[in-house]
């Protein structure tokens, strides 16, 4: 009896050990999309499951295009409404109902914006209008629940190509990563805590001359409609029917693209009639104008907004949540705590676009970046005062005025300044950024010939332009990526930027 009894303890223990080495050998293996990426799908779908329950008063759903386009930091800090961005890439009607679908486990909206550019042919070969690939992202870190169980068997049925149980034991789909496994695959947790932008993924790229023709629609021209896909026009009724059964008001959405076409428009809009819901095209005329919005400056492509198109769209939608439908401002803990989080993507983002060294200097001021100030010949002689007080600011003390002919190197990691120098002997630093795990070394000098000579390598590569004034280089501790590589001319009135 007793030899039995152990045996099944045997048993049972090589059962449960096995199943956590499966368990951690799937996670391994899965892709992961973090903030490190364009599109964080990964982050998205971890972090909302991190949410209060019934803390969110708002979702968006949709393909990357509504991704881009609603901030839900920016709705909460003007509007006081909490929200939270589900969207993904190619993200069809099929995804975005199990997303609804599987968000109602967790909270009870008062509403839903739903981004309608794929309920139209888009990847027209494809049985779920998306490539399989993204379904995949949009997938595999939902919770296995029976809303998952469904939604896995109905993708499968309707796309014979994919497989249920490479769902339920991806290693039959990602086998083949097993040599190709990179540090985010084993910083799971560590990278899924930097979901302080709820589901917004911020581009900052301009689309320029390409967008300078863009008019915005003018309803009267044309009341042709575009088809509709019949499968994502089946699934935008059941995204209706799930609204009104759980007493959330939908409103329907196309966020400002060129691709986006008035005869789209107009479909979406007679559904919305029919159905008694609201519509918003952000290309209409008049919501164009009101926005105040310039696609050549406000959108990164020809599809999708940028950090600053995202402000004007959200601005207005938050306008229309709180006067037409009545949502009401709260505070609420998790969007307070997550101010700072969008204060640093601004910044972020903004970097690219600023060329003036006191305006730069300041949108540095952010713990998560690692800075390397290192000076390369004279670079005191035009040194302003105001850039001096931003210094400061920052947290360095060295008094650089006057100091002419002298070598600078400064290091700050997460607000902390782990090194200030000032002299005229070489200075040298050696280190490590984000706690240990890169080496970094600085380096300001003159060569054997007494020309001056920079260096600023992490992880043995070179970042420094060892360009004459003062270079910095900034990194994003987060992400673990180089940000940005600069120098200012500090030697002539202009203080001029270069790249």
């Amino acid at each position: 009896m007793k030899n039995h009894k152990g045996f099944v303890l045997r048993t049972i223990g090589f059962l449960v050990i096995f199943a956590v080495c499966f368990g951690v050998y799937i996670r391994l293996i899965t892709p992961k999309f973090f903030t490190d990426t364009a599109w964080p799908t990964t982050t998205t779908y971890a972090g909302f499951y991190e949410m209060e329950k019934n803390a969110v008063d708002v979702l968006f759903l949709g393909s990357s295009h509504g991704v881009t386009s609603f901030a839900p930091q920016e709705l909460y800090d003007k509007y006081g409404i909490t929200s939270y961005n589900l969207g993904c890439e190619q993200q069809g009607m099929v995804t975005s109902y199990y997303w609804l679908k599987e968000a109602l486990r967790f909270q009870k909206p008062k509403a839903v914006v739903l981004e309608c550019y794929f309920c139209f042919p888009y990847a027209v070969e494809e049985p779920l209008n998306s490539e399989e690939s993204y379904t995949r992202k949009a997938f595999d870190f939902m919770r296995w629940s029976p809303v998952k169980a469904e939604a896995v068997q109905t993708i499968c049925e309707i796309d014979p190509k994919q497989d249920v149980w490479s769902y339920y034991f991806p290693n039959l789909r990602y086998h083949t990563r097993w040599e190709n496994l990179d540090r985010n695959d084993y910083l799971y947790q560590e990278m899924t805590g930097y979901s302080g932008l709820k589901g917004f993924s911020p581009l900052y790229f301009y689309l320029g001359e390409a967008g300078e023709g863009f008019e915005p629609h003018d309803t009267m021209l044309t009341e042709e409609q575009a088809e509709m896909a019949p499968l994502m026009r089946e699934y935008l009724d059941r995204i209706n029917s799930l609204c009104k059964e759980n007493d959330i008001s939908l409103i329907l959405t196309i966020t400002p693209a060129v691709s986006a076409d008035l005869t789209k428009c107009n479909a979406i809009q007679a559904y919305a009639d029919r159905e008694g819901l609201t519509f918003i095209s952000f290309n209409e005329r008049n919501v164009y104008r009101q926005m105040g919005y310039q696609i050549a400056v406000d959108n990164c492509d020809d599809g999708h907004p940028n950090l600053w198109g995202a402000v004007k769209v959200t601005d207005y939608i938050g306008t229309v949540l709180q006067e037409q439908f009545g949502i009401e401002s709260r505070t609420h803990r998790q969007w307070e705590e997550t101010r700072e989080d969008h204060a640093f993507m601004v910044d972020l983002c903004s970097l690219d676009h600023t060329g003036e060294i006191d305006a730069y200097l300041s949108a540095l001021d952010h713990d998560p970046f690692t800075i390397i100030l290192v000076s390369k010949d004279e670079f005191t002689g035009s040194l302003r005062e105001s850039t001096i007080e931003i210094l400061q600011e920052l947290g360095l003390s060295a008094d650089l005025i006057g100091q002419e002919g002298c070598h600078y190197l400064a290091v700050i990691s997460d607000g902390e300044v782990l090194l200030e120098e000032l002299s005229f002997d070489p200075i040298e630093y050696r280190g490590a950024v984000k706690a240990g795990h890169l080496p970094l070394y600085a380096l300001s000098a003159r060569d054997e010939w007494g020309n001056g000579l920079t260096s600023v390598q992490i992880d043995g590569e070179e970042y420094s332009k060892n360009e004459s004034g003062l270079n910095v280089i900034v990194y994003n501790n987060q992400t673990r990526k180089i940000v940005d590589s600069v120098w200012f001319n500090t030697y002539e009135p202009e203080n001029t930027m270069g790249r």
